[in-house]
């Protein structure tokens, strides 16, 4: 008598671990974009407490229109931010050339602003946030 595994006992196993995997990795990715648009709501948080703070000191906002890694920039040299926060979806600091997760500031007259976060797609607005 053979000992092991017959190829119809290993071709059933095998079907059940696909069917197994087409229920589980699709609920796995749906929470895992949801993870990563709640860190990327937390950052852009972080962004309008810094640029808050800057208002404080300076009675205006930060007037332009730029791109995350920029207004991180101009924070950085007031010490409004020490560190730039990670975008998750590229598990990197912000740089201009994302789409995924970006966030853009804009603010004409320094009244008022506009922290602007995209979602996964780069596309769709995820939120907008302004002044307090």
């Amino acid at each position: 008598m053979h000992k092991g595994f017959s190829l119809i006992e290993m071709l059933v196993a095998l079907s059940l671990m696909v069917l197994l995997a087409s229920f589980v990795i699709p609920n796995v990715l749906k929470y895992q974009n949801k993870s990563y648009q709640l860190a990327s709501e937390v950052n852009i948080r972080t962004f309008q407490s810094a640029v808050e703070s800057y208002y404080l000191d300076n009675n205006a906002y930060p007037v332009g229109n730029m791109n995350i890694s920029d207004l991180f920039s101009l924070l950085k040299t007031g010490e409004y931010l020490t560190s730039s926060p990670t975008n998750p979806y590229y598990k990197a600091a912000y740089s201009s050339s994302q789409t995924k997760g970006k966030i853009l500031y804009s603010s004409t007259s320094g009244d008022d602003y506009a922290l602007t976060l995209y979602g996964g797609d780069g596309q769709t607005v995820q939120i907008t946030l302004g002044r307090l």
